[in-house]
């Protein structure tokens, strides 16, 4: 992220600032948003604890009343009864609440206190490199050396082999001009397919991510109700709750009402 951060300033700005000092000042602010809401987010999502799950007493009959351990099962790593909405990590040996799967590039698992946390950092990489990838092309069009072209003689040529001469023509003037390559050239080169690249992979986890919430469930949970057939409740109030908008909506609205009656009467 770093190295996509400062080499994208470093190849891209010399070539915004000089079309015009408030276009630089403009996109100056866009990057520093982005990027504080794309590591901060990832901060979050990595450092922060995954979700811990309820600490209960238990022991003999005395110590647990009856039915405080319903639907508890016991988990042999932890030595420790389990709660139904919790799940062990063998990577991060513990038990996680709500765990939805362990993450790899956050290196945490994704659970009930991180959980908001990752889906923003998704939503902040996938339009962090949506800009990177518009920047770099912009600035490649205005730094990539001419196309020099050599099509020869075509008077007799058919359209079929015509069409194939001048794709090949394209990709020669095109490989050729690359040689001539800056080291910011390269740079902008590089950013654009990384970009792209993750664009597309961290908008498929992201969908997959909202689709879940949107079914009320977790990825583990959505494997094990695969094999329990069990049915599926889909409802946006489950992407409100997640995301947890429903305060806001249900604090200005009343408000809103009371206030048009009071003024029509």
């Amino acid at each position: 992220m770093f190295f996509v951060i400062f080499g994208g300033v470093w190849a891209v700005y010399p070539v915004v600032f000089s079309v015009s000092i408030l276009c630089g000042v403009f996109h100056s602010i866009i990057t520093a948003i982005l990027s504080v809401a794309t590591i901060s987010f990832f901060s979050f999502a990595a450092f922060r604890c995954a979700g811990t799950p309820p600490n209960i007493l238990w022991g003999s009959y005395p110590t647990v009343g009856k039915s405080d351990l319903e639907n508890y099962t016991y988990c042999h790593y932890c030595s420790k009864p389990k709660s139904p909405r919790a799940h062990h990590c063998r990577s991060c040996r513990k038990c996680v609440l709500d765990m939805d799967h362990h993450c790899p590039f956050i290196g945490n698992c994704v659970g009930a206190a991180n959980h908001r946390s990752f889906i923003a950092f998704l939503i902040s990489a996938v339009l962090s490199t949506i800009y990177v990838s518009i920047m770099s092309v912009y600035s490649g069009l205005r730094t990539w050396p001419p196309l020099k072209y050599s099509l020869g003689h075509i008077n007799g040529v058919s359209s079929s082999e015509l069409a194939w001469r001048i794709m090949n023509e394209i990709v020669v003037a095109f490989m050729r001009s690359a040689l001539l390559l800056s080291s910011r050239g390269l740079i902008l080169a590089y950013l654009f397919i990384a970009s792209v690249s993750l664009q597309i992979g961290l908008s498929v986890l992201l969908w997959q991510q909202l689709s879940y919430i949107y079914q009320g469930k977790t990825y583990l949970s959505h494997l094990s109700s695969q094999a329990d057939s069990e049915e599926e409740k889909k409802d946006c109030q489950n992407l409100v709750t997640f995301f947890s908008l429903q305060y806001f909506v249900t604090r200005f609205l009343p408000t809103f009402r009371v206030t048009r009656k009071k003024h029509i009467k």
